[in-house]
C-alpha cells in the first residue's frame, strides 16, 4: 500500500517511461481522507470495491465501475476490504499542452447512469484503459508507441464525450474558494496532532468564526472537527496496520485524546475494533 507524503496536496506521479501515471494496484486496505491534485485521476476497478467521497457525494465503486476526478477536485477515498484497480493520473501539463482549451472546461461523468448513450462512452473509454493495460504489462518492442497512440484516444475521449464549459461567473469566486481551502488543509495537516480551535483555524483564511464554519461545511461536506478527526484517523490507521506501537501511544501521538470518541468513529470507518483490524490487515 502506497503511502502518501502529503494527504492534502499529492504530487503528480509519472510512470517510468511514460507522461502518465499508469498503475495496475492490488489493494489490502487503504483509508486516505481529503485530499487534491492538479492531475485528473481515472480509477478503473477490477476487483473488490472503494468509496470515493466529494464534497458533493459518495460513490460505492464495484468491478467495472469506472470513476472520474477532474484536478483539484477534492476528495476522499476509502477501501475497507481492499481492492484490485487500474489508477491513471493525467498531468496537468499534458492537459493543457493537448486538450483545446482546457482552463476552460471541467470532466466528468456518473459512474452509474444507465441510459444506452452513457453506458456506450464508458465502455468506449474503458476499452482504451484495457488496451493500455496490456500494452503496459507486456513491455513488447515498440510498446511505448503504442501506448502513447491510445493515450491520445483517451485524452480525444475525455474531450469529445466528457468535457463541458465552465461558467464564467462562477470561475472567478470558485478559484478564490479554492485557494482558501488549500491554506487551510495545509495548515490543517500540519498541526493535525496539536488542539486546533475554530478561531485559530478561521484566522488561517482571514474569516470569522461563524462564516469559516459555513464556508467550510459548504465546500467539504463535512464539519471542521469532521475532518479534522479524518485526518487524525488517517494517520492513526497507517500506524496501527504498519507499527507494533500501543494503540494508546499512536492515539496520543496523532492528537486523539478521546479514546471513547475514537472507538465509535472507528467502528463507523471500518466496522470493527481496531484489535481486530490490525489482526487482519497488520502488514508483516
Amino acid at each position: 500500500m502506497e503511502r502518501k507524503q502529503d494527504l492534502q496536496h499529492e504530487q503528480d506521479r509519472i510512470t517510468d517511461g511514460f507522461d502518465i501515471f499508469f498503475w495496475v494496484f492490488d489493494d489490502d486496505s487503504s483509508y486516505t481522507p481529503m485530499h487534491w491534485h492538479t492531475a485528473m485521476e481515472i480509477n478503473y476497478v477490477l476487483e473488490g470495491s472503494v468509496d470515493v467521497t466529494t464534497a458533493d457525494e459518495s460513490r460505492h465503486l464495484m468491478p467495472g465501475n469506472i470513476n472520474l476526478i477532474d484536478s483539484n477536485v477534492l476528495h476522499s477515498t476509502k477501501s475497507v476490504n481492499g481492492n484490485k484497480a487500474i489508477l491513471i493520473q493525467l498531468p496537468l501539463q499534458l492537459l493543457e499542452r493537448y486538450i483545446p482549451g482546457y482552463s476552460d472546461l471541467c470532466f466528468s461523468f456518473d459512474p452509474f447512469a444507465i441510459d444506452r448513450d452513457s453506458i456506450l462512452k464508458r465502455s468506449r473509454l474503458i476499452l482504451v484503459i484495457e488496451q493500455m493495460r496490456k500494452v503496459f504489462e507486456n513491455k513488447t518492442e515498440g510498446g511505448i508507441l503504442r501506448f502513447n497512440s491510445l493515450l491520445f484516444e483517451l485524452l480525444y475521449q475525455l474531450y469529445e464525450n466528457f468535457s463541458y464549459k465552465k461558467e464564467d461567473s462562477n470561475l472567478t469566486l470558485g478559484q478564490k474558494n479554492f485557494d482558501n481551502l488549500k491554506a487551510i488543509l495545509r495548515y490543517s495537516e500540519k498541526n493535525y496532532n496539536k488542539p486546533i480551535s475554530i478561531a485559530e483555524i478561521a484566522s488561517v483564511a482571514a474569516f470569522s468564526e461563524d462564516y469559516f464554519s459555513h464556508f467550510f461545511k459548504k465546500n467539504m461536506g463535512v464539519s471542521y472537527l469532521q475532518y479534522l478527526n479524518e485526518i487524525r484517523m488517517s494517520h492513526i490507521y497507517k500506524d496501527l496496520i504498519s507499527t507494533d506501537l500501543a494503540l494508546k501511544d499512536i492515539l496520543e501521538m496523532h492528537g486523539f485524546t478521546n479514546y471513547k470518541l475514537f472507538r465509535r468513529l472507528f467502528n463507523e470507518e471500518f466496522h470493527t475494533t481496531p484489535g481486530e483490524y490490525r489482526k487482519v490487515y497488520k502488514k508483516q
